[in-house]
């Protein structure tokens, strides 16, 4: 297991209790990103406490990271991905707090997580998924020359609110194509 990555501008690493503050201010009570994502908005600190123990208990076993800006060691979003089948993996949530976006961190942490899936894993494929509506999400999966191959209507477990979610892939062929991904520094 990968526990830390290091690009240019982020570090890519595992939870920790004094992330607190940070990932809930940053992220997790933010309803403008929820509206967007699967999870739930956390509305206070004492809940925030008890995320972040699950959070820092799933992370250990699974390919999931707190994105944090490199300088500051500061939580600004989360990523992850899971194998599907043999050396099929899937996006588990790419997340950059808002006031964050637009600085390209989401196509630096996303190009670190396929550079680990075919380089580090061997991996033969990967798939992206997002809200039909988030077209940030769609500009940086589109930025490594995923394609689109279907879109399919599901709901959202905590509110039951219908959505459509667009699905991508990429194949290791077309990511060794691709001359634009960010460099992995160093994993950990």
């Amino acid at each position: 297991m990968i526990n830390k990555i290091e690009t240019k501008n982020l570090l890519l690493r595992k939870a920790r209790y004094d992330d607190l503050e940070s990932i809930w201010n940053n992220v997790w009570k933010d309803e403008t990103l929820a509206s967007t994502m699967l999870w739930r908005v956390t509305d206070n600190i004492n809940d925030a406490k008890g995320r972040l123990e699950r959070t820092i208990k799933y992370q250990s076993k699974n390919y999931s990271y707190f994105i944090c800006l490199k300088e500051k060691d500061e939580p600004i979003g989360f990523i992850g991905f899971i194998k599907k089948k043999m050396d099929v993996y899937e996006d588990y949530g790419l997340c950059i707090a808002r006031k964050y976006q637009k600085n390209g961190y989401g196509k630096e942490a996303l190009g670190a997580i396929l550079n680990v899936v075919f380089e580090n894993l061997n991996g033969k494929k990967f798939t992206y998924s997002l809200f039909s509506t988030n077209e940030n999400s769609r500009k940086v999966c589109l930025a490594f020359g995923f394609k689109y191959f279907e879109s399919r209507e599901l709901t959202r477990e905590h509110d039951n609110k219908k959505f459509l979610v667009d699905y991508y892939y990429l194949d290791k062929d077309m990511y060794e194509k691709e001359k634009k991904r960010p460099k992995i520094i160093k994993n950990i």
